[in-house]
């Protein structure tokens, strides 16, 4: 029965066991190295492949065997394969044993001998060096060096045995001290072996608390390892999938790492597999790692992701993403700065599309706050039957349907933060009455407790409509008006700004890698002078448009396109209903031309009509006809 030792020397004989003198050898070397964990196999040479895997189903970790057998078994086995080396030593020590015989072989596989032929003169011999690959060329070797007339051969165990079986000398070429050597290193590389095995063993059991499938491939398109995730998406036990195949497990499954493939999609039993690959390739590892999900729990896993990051409640701008010439705006974000650093409630004013979370984002990033929640709530968005619930949060089984455990308020998760309040003139009523108390008393409860929570809040709360207005038509609670007004921050209509909205079309354009320059000479004048209803808001979704249509049309800039694709900046012309197609693009052009040169002279008429080569009064005909807002220019 084979032993269980994790090293084991395995020498393989022909016909009799020990016939040349290689296990006394082994023993006497296990006696001295005195080691529990090194065995000793001797085998038939037909048995060898047989035996090693035997040794390594017992556990044999690595196995010492002499050139030919090791470069078969380093092909069939996983475990790591010694070659027994013959050395300068065992060589020389071999050739003073056989002193007395004049012509002498060395024998060796062509990998693991040592050139000795020149030691020849040394000794007064005739030695001739001889190579082979197999079992059979080594006996075709030593029936040619006994047809050449040698006397004795040096060389391993199988060479030995074979030269004794022509009646020759045989010599092993190894001795006590050099397998003394290779024992120590195998002991050492058991040691290495252990660590990394035990290395394994921890992270194979924290892979397999991963959801996510795991695996290991080898450069030689084998898999080498898998979590238990990896084997339950693929429906098969580790032991069907270990040492296979890559392509005959994950079917259509591309190796060749470029950047567009190191994400796949795999369907394997009828089951959507997303693939992320990750290529290694290093001193200790050479490879690929596979992260594997089930497609439908990768996309539930993104969605949750995106619960989680929703309510962190983060930011994104600040005061520096503000660009403005404007005198006013300017004033009112110096004054927000200042505000910044108190804990008073702030009311934002504007119209739609100014800008007011931007700038109430802005403040709590500039405040003490900055690292805590910053809480926005559009209270025109939420339905009146949900808003409460979301505002407030609600106790388990508050009402039907409320989840297990039951849930915190928005207004709760902004404990140490700023709590947002957006369209606050959308409030409801009965819940105006509640959050009334929050602001006084900076204390909520939740639907269906009776318990108070402490809140430390900072409230910012932003409208477009006129509180005021509100107040007098009994729409919104006069206490609470005066509870959110304490400091106030209006910002201007962009029609307000007209400095800025070059400035901020540059802007927006930046982020498509364009300028302002790039826009027709006659869109500047038209963007300072449209009305921008929807201010900002408006200005950033035009400048979209106009990078779009130029991508697709870069000769788009003939009068017809542009009034066609941007309207809002070309308003109707008056009285021209009756006129033909023709004459009124002319009146269009001349519009455009008309309202150019009067900017460019700072509203002159009478520099205007000496540079458009025409008389005053005909500038005056030309303008009352066309009926040009420019016009009023001074």
């Amino acid at each position: 029965m084979l032993n269980n030792k994790p090293i084991n020397i395995l020498f393989t004989y022909i016909n009799t066991p020990n016939i040349n003198g290689v296990r006394s050898l082994v023993e006497q070397t296990l006696l001295e190295i005195d080691s529990q964990d090194i065995g000793f196999v001797e085998c038939h040479i037909s048995d060898v492949e047989e035996v090693a895997r035997q040794l390594t189903v017992n556990g044999c970790q690595i196995i010492l065997c002499t050139g030919a057998t090791a470069s078969y078994l380093q092909k069939i086995l996983t475990i790591e394969i010694q070659v027994i080396r013959t050395g300068m030593f065992d060589v020389i020590h071999a050739i003073s044993n056989l002193k007395q015989y004049k012509r002498i072989a060395l024998l060796g596989n062509s990998a693991t001998t040592v050139n000795l032929e020149n030691y020849s003169e040394i000794f007064a011999l005739d030695i001739k060096q001889f190579t082979y690959d197999s079992y059979l060329d080594a006996k075709r070797t030593v029936q040619m060096v006994k047809s050449e007339r040698f006397e004795a051969v040096i060389g391993s165990p199988i060479s030995v045995e074979l030269a004794l079986n022509e009646g020759l000398v045989g010599q092993l070429a190894m001795t006590v001290s050099s397998i003394k050597d290779l024992l120590t290193n195998a002991l050492r590389s058991l040691e290495k072996i252990r660590r990394e095995q035990s290395t394994i063993i921890r992270l194979t059991e924290i892979f397999n608390h991963m959801n996510e499938g795991i695996c290991f491939i080898t450069k030689h398109k084998q898999i080498s390892f898998i979590n238990t995730s990896m084997a339950q998406l693929l429906e098969k036990s580790p032991t069907e999938v270990l040492n296979k195949s890559a392509a005959k497990i994950f079917g259509n499954l591309d190796l060749t790492i470029e950047h567009h493939n190191t994400h796949q999609l795999l369907d394997i039993k009828n089951n959507k597999l997303a693939v992320h690959i990750l290529e290694l390739n290093n001193d200790d590892i050479n490879g690929y790692i596979l992260r594997v999900q089930e497609l439908n729990a990768l996309e539930y896993s993104s969605s949750q992701f995106r619960k989680v990051s929703s309510r962190s409640f983060n930011t994104r701008y600040s005061f520096n993403q503000f660009s403005t010439q404007n005198t006013h705006f300017k004033a009112t974000l110096d004054l927000a700065k200042a505000y910044s650093k108190t804990d008073s409630t702030i009311l934002i004013t504007g119209e739609s599309g100014t800008g007011k979370e931007v700038l109430a984002q802005s403040v709590h990033n500039y405040s003490n706050r900055a690292k805590a929640p910053f809480v926005a709530i559009n209270c025109a968005s939420f339905p009146e039957s949900l808003l409460e619930s979301e505002l407030f949060g609600y106790e388990e089984g508050a009402f039907t349907g409320a989840k297990k455990n039951g849930r915190i308020g928005l207004i709760e998760s902004a404990h140490n933060g700023t709590l947002f309040l957006d369209e606050i003139g959308d409030m409801p009523l009965h819940l105006q009455t509640r959050f009334l108390r929050v602001l006084q008393e900076r204390q909520i409860n939740r639907l269906g407790s009776t318990a108070s929570h402490n809140l430390n809040i900072r409230v910012i709360a932003a409208t477009h409509a006129d509180l005021e207005d509100l107040v007098a038509k009994g729409n919104f609670r006069v206490d609470l008006y005066y509870r959110l007004n304490i400091l106030r921050l209006p910002i201007p209509a962009l029609r307000n700004r007209p400095e800025d909205i070059l400035i901020l079309a540059d802007t927006f354009l930046k982020k498509y890698k364009k300028s302002i320059k790039y826009l027709p000479d006659i869109l500047p004048p038209l963007l300072k002078k449209y009305n921008w209803p929807g201010n900002i808001r408006e200005l950033e979704n035009i400048m979209e448009r106009i990078q779009v249509l130029f991508y697709f049309d870069k000769n788009g800039t003939q009068l017809d396109f542009l009034s066609f694709h941007l309207p809002e900046l070309f308003p109707p012309v008056h009285k021209t209903e009756n006129i033909p197609l023709l004459k009124k693009a002319k009146i269009n052009q001349e519009s455009i031309l008309i309202e150019q040169t009067l900017q460019e002279v700072d509203g002159n008429l009478d520099l205007a009509a000496k540079k458009l080569g025409i008389s005053r009064t005909t500038l005056w005909r030309r303008m009352k006809l066309i009926d040009n807002p420019i016009a009023n220019l001074k």
